[in-house]
C-alpha cells in the first residue's frame, strides 16, 4: 500500500525496527520506537565521523551508503562503530520498500559489524526517489595524517583501479557492451560493485590494525592521479609516481580502450593510497599478494620543490588532477 507524506505508520515502523536489533554491552539505548537517539559508551577518547548521503535510486543504495561511509572512516585510521542513518522515503512508497530497506540495513550492519544505533524515517513530499543520508562514527586505530607523510615514504595501491567506474559503466551500458563483448563480460564487470568490491571495510580494518602506516587516502571521482594529488598536496611535498605500475583490473581496461578515457581518472572507489615506510610498504604487499589481494608500491614521495611527477611508457610529465571524472566521457 503506497504511505502518504509524513510519519511511518507505528505499527509499520515498529516491524521494520525488529530488522535493527543488535546485542551490544555498549550500545545502552539502540534503535527503538518512540526514542529519538541513541547512547554508547565509548573506550576510546579518539573516534573519528563522517557523513554522505545516497541521492540516487539503486537497488544497491543501501550498501553505497555503508560503503562510502566505511571508507571515509577506514581513510582516517578508524574501526567503523555505529551508524546514524536518516531515511527520507518518496511520496507513495510501499510498506514493502520500507521494510525491504530496513532488511537490508539488518543485513550489512551485521556483516560489516557497525549496528544501526539511531536516525529518522519520514515520507518526504515532493520526492520522486528515496534519500539515505549515514552519519557514521568510528573508533580510532591508526592516527594518520597527510602531516606525518615524510619524505623518502614510498606509497602503495591496494586494490586495483577503477573498480566503481568499471561496475558503473556496466550498468549504464550493458546492452551496447554485451553486443560488443558478451553477456559474461558485462556480468563480471557489474559485479565488481562487490567483488573485488568498492568497500574497503575488510582490507580497511586489516590495514590499520596491523602496520605503520603515515596516511591514507582512498580515491573517488577523478581517479587515482586526483587522489594522489589531492594526498600529496594535502602533505605539502612532491613524489614521483611510476604510472606503469599503478594496477588496473583487465575489464577496465578493455572497457577504457573501448571508450577511449584514462582509466586512472576514472572514479575509482574501492582502491586504497597507502602512505609508510619502504620496508613496511614492501610487508603490506608480500602479506596482502598471499592473500590475494593486489597491492604494489607506486611511487616515492620527495620534496615539495621536485614536484610531483608521473612516468608513463617511459614519458616523465607533471600529474595534473583531473577535473572531470572521466566517467563523464561515457555517460
Amino acid at each position: 500500500m503506497p504511505l502518504k507524506p509524513g510519519k511511518i505508520p507505528p505499527d509499520l515502523l515498529k516491524l521494520a525496527l525488529e530488522k535493527l536489533k543488535v546485542s551490544s554491552e555498549d550500545i545502552l539505548v539502540g534503535p527503538k520506537y518512540g526514542v529519538d537517539g541513541a547512547v554508547v559508551k565509548v573506550k576510546n577518547p579518539l573516534l573519528a565521523l563522517t557523513s554522505d548521503p545516497i541521492t540516487f535510486t539503486s537497488k544497491d543504495s543501501v550498501f553505497y551508503l555503508m560503503a562510502c561511509n566505511i571508507n571515509d572512516l577506514i581513510s582516517m585510521g578508524a574501526k567503523p562503530l555505529y551508524l546514524s542513518v536518516n531515511l527520507l522515503f518518496y511520496e507513495g512508497v510501499t510498506e514493502e520498500e520500507v521494510l525491504n530497506t530496513f532488511e537490508e540495513l539488518g543485513f550489512y550492519s551485521k556483516k560489516f559489524n557497525v549496528p544501526v544505533i539511531t536516525g529518522h524515517t519520514e515520507v518526504t513530499p515532493g520526492l520522486k526517489s528515496t534519500i539515505l543520508s549515514g552519519f557514521m562514527v568510528g573508533q580510532v586505530v591508526k592516527e594518520v595524517s597527510p602531516e606525518k607523510v615524510r619524505v623518502g615514504d614510498v606509497i602503495v595501491q591496494v586494490k586495483g583501479v577503477a573498480i566503481e567506474g568499471t561496475s558503473i559503466i556496466s550498468r549504464e551500458k550493458q546492452d551496447e557492451l554485451a553486443k560488443v563483448f558478451g553477456e559474461p563480460f558485462v556480468k563480471r564487470c557489474k559485479d565488481f560493485l562487490y567483488e573485488p568490491g568498492i568497500c574497503l571495510f575488510d582490507v580497511g580494518v586489516k590495514l590499520i590494525e596491523n602496520y605503520d602506516i603515515r596516511n591514507l587516502h582512498d580515491p573517488t571521482e577523478g581517479g587515482i592521479v586526483t587522489a594522489l594529488f589531492e594526498s600529496l598536496q594535502a602533505s605539502g611535498l612532491g613524489a614521483f609516481i611510476d604510472g606503469d605500475k599503478i594496477i588496473v583490473y583487465s575489464e577496465t581496461k578493455i572497457l577504457s580502450e573501448y571508450y577511449r578515457i584514462d582509466p586512472l581518472g576514472l572514479i575509482a572507489s574501492g582502491s586504497l593510497i597507502v602512505y609508510t615506510e619502504k620496508r613496511e610498504a614492501e610487508r603490506i604487499c608480500s602479506d596482502l599478494g598471499k592473500e590475494n589481494i593486489p597491492a604494489e608500491i607506486i611511487g616515492e614521495v620527495r620534496e615539495k620543490e621536485a614536484g610531483i611527477l608521473i612516468k608513463k611508457q617511459h614519458t616523465l610529465k607533471e600529474l595534473t588532477p583531473y577535473e572531470r571524472d572521466q566517467i563523464l566521457e561515457v555517460l
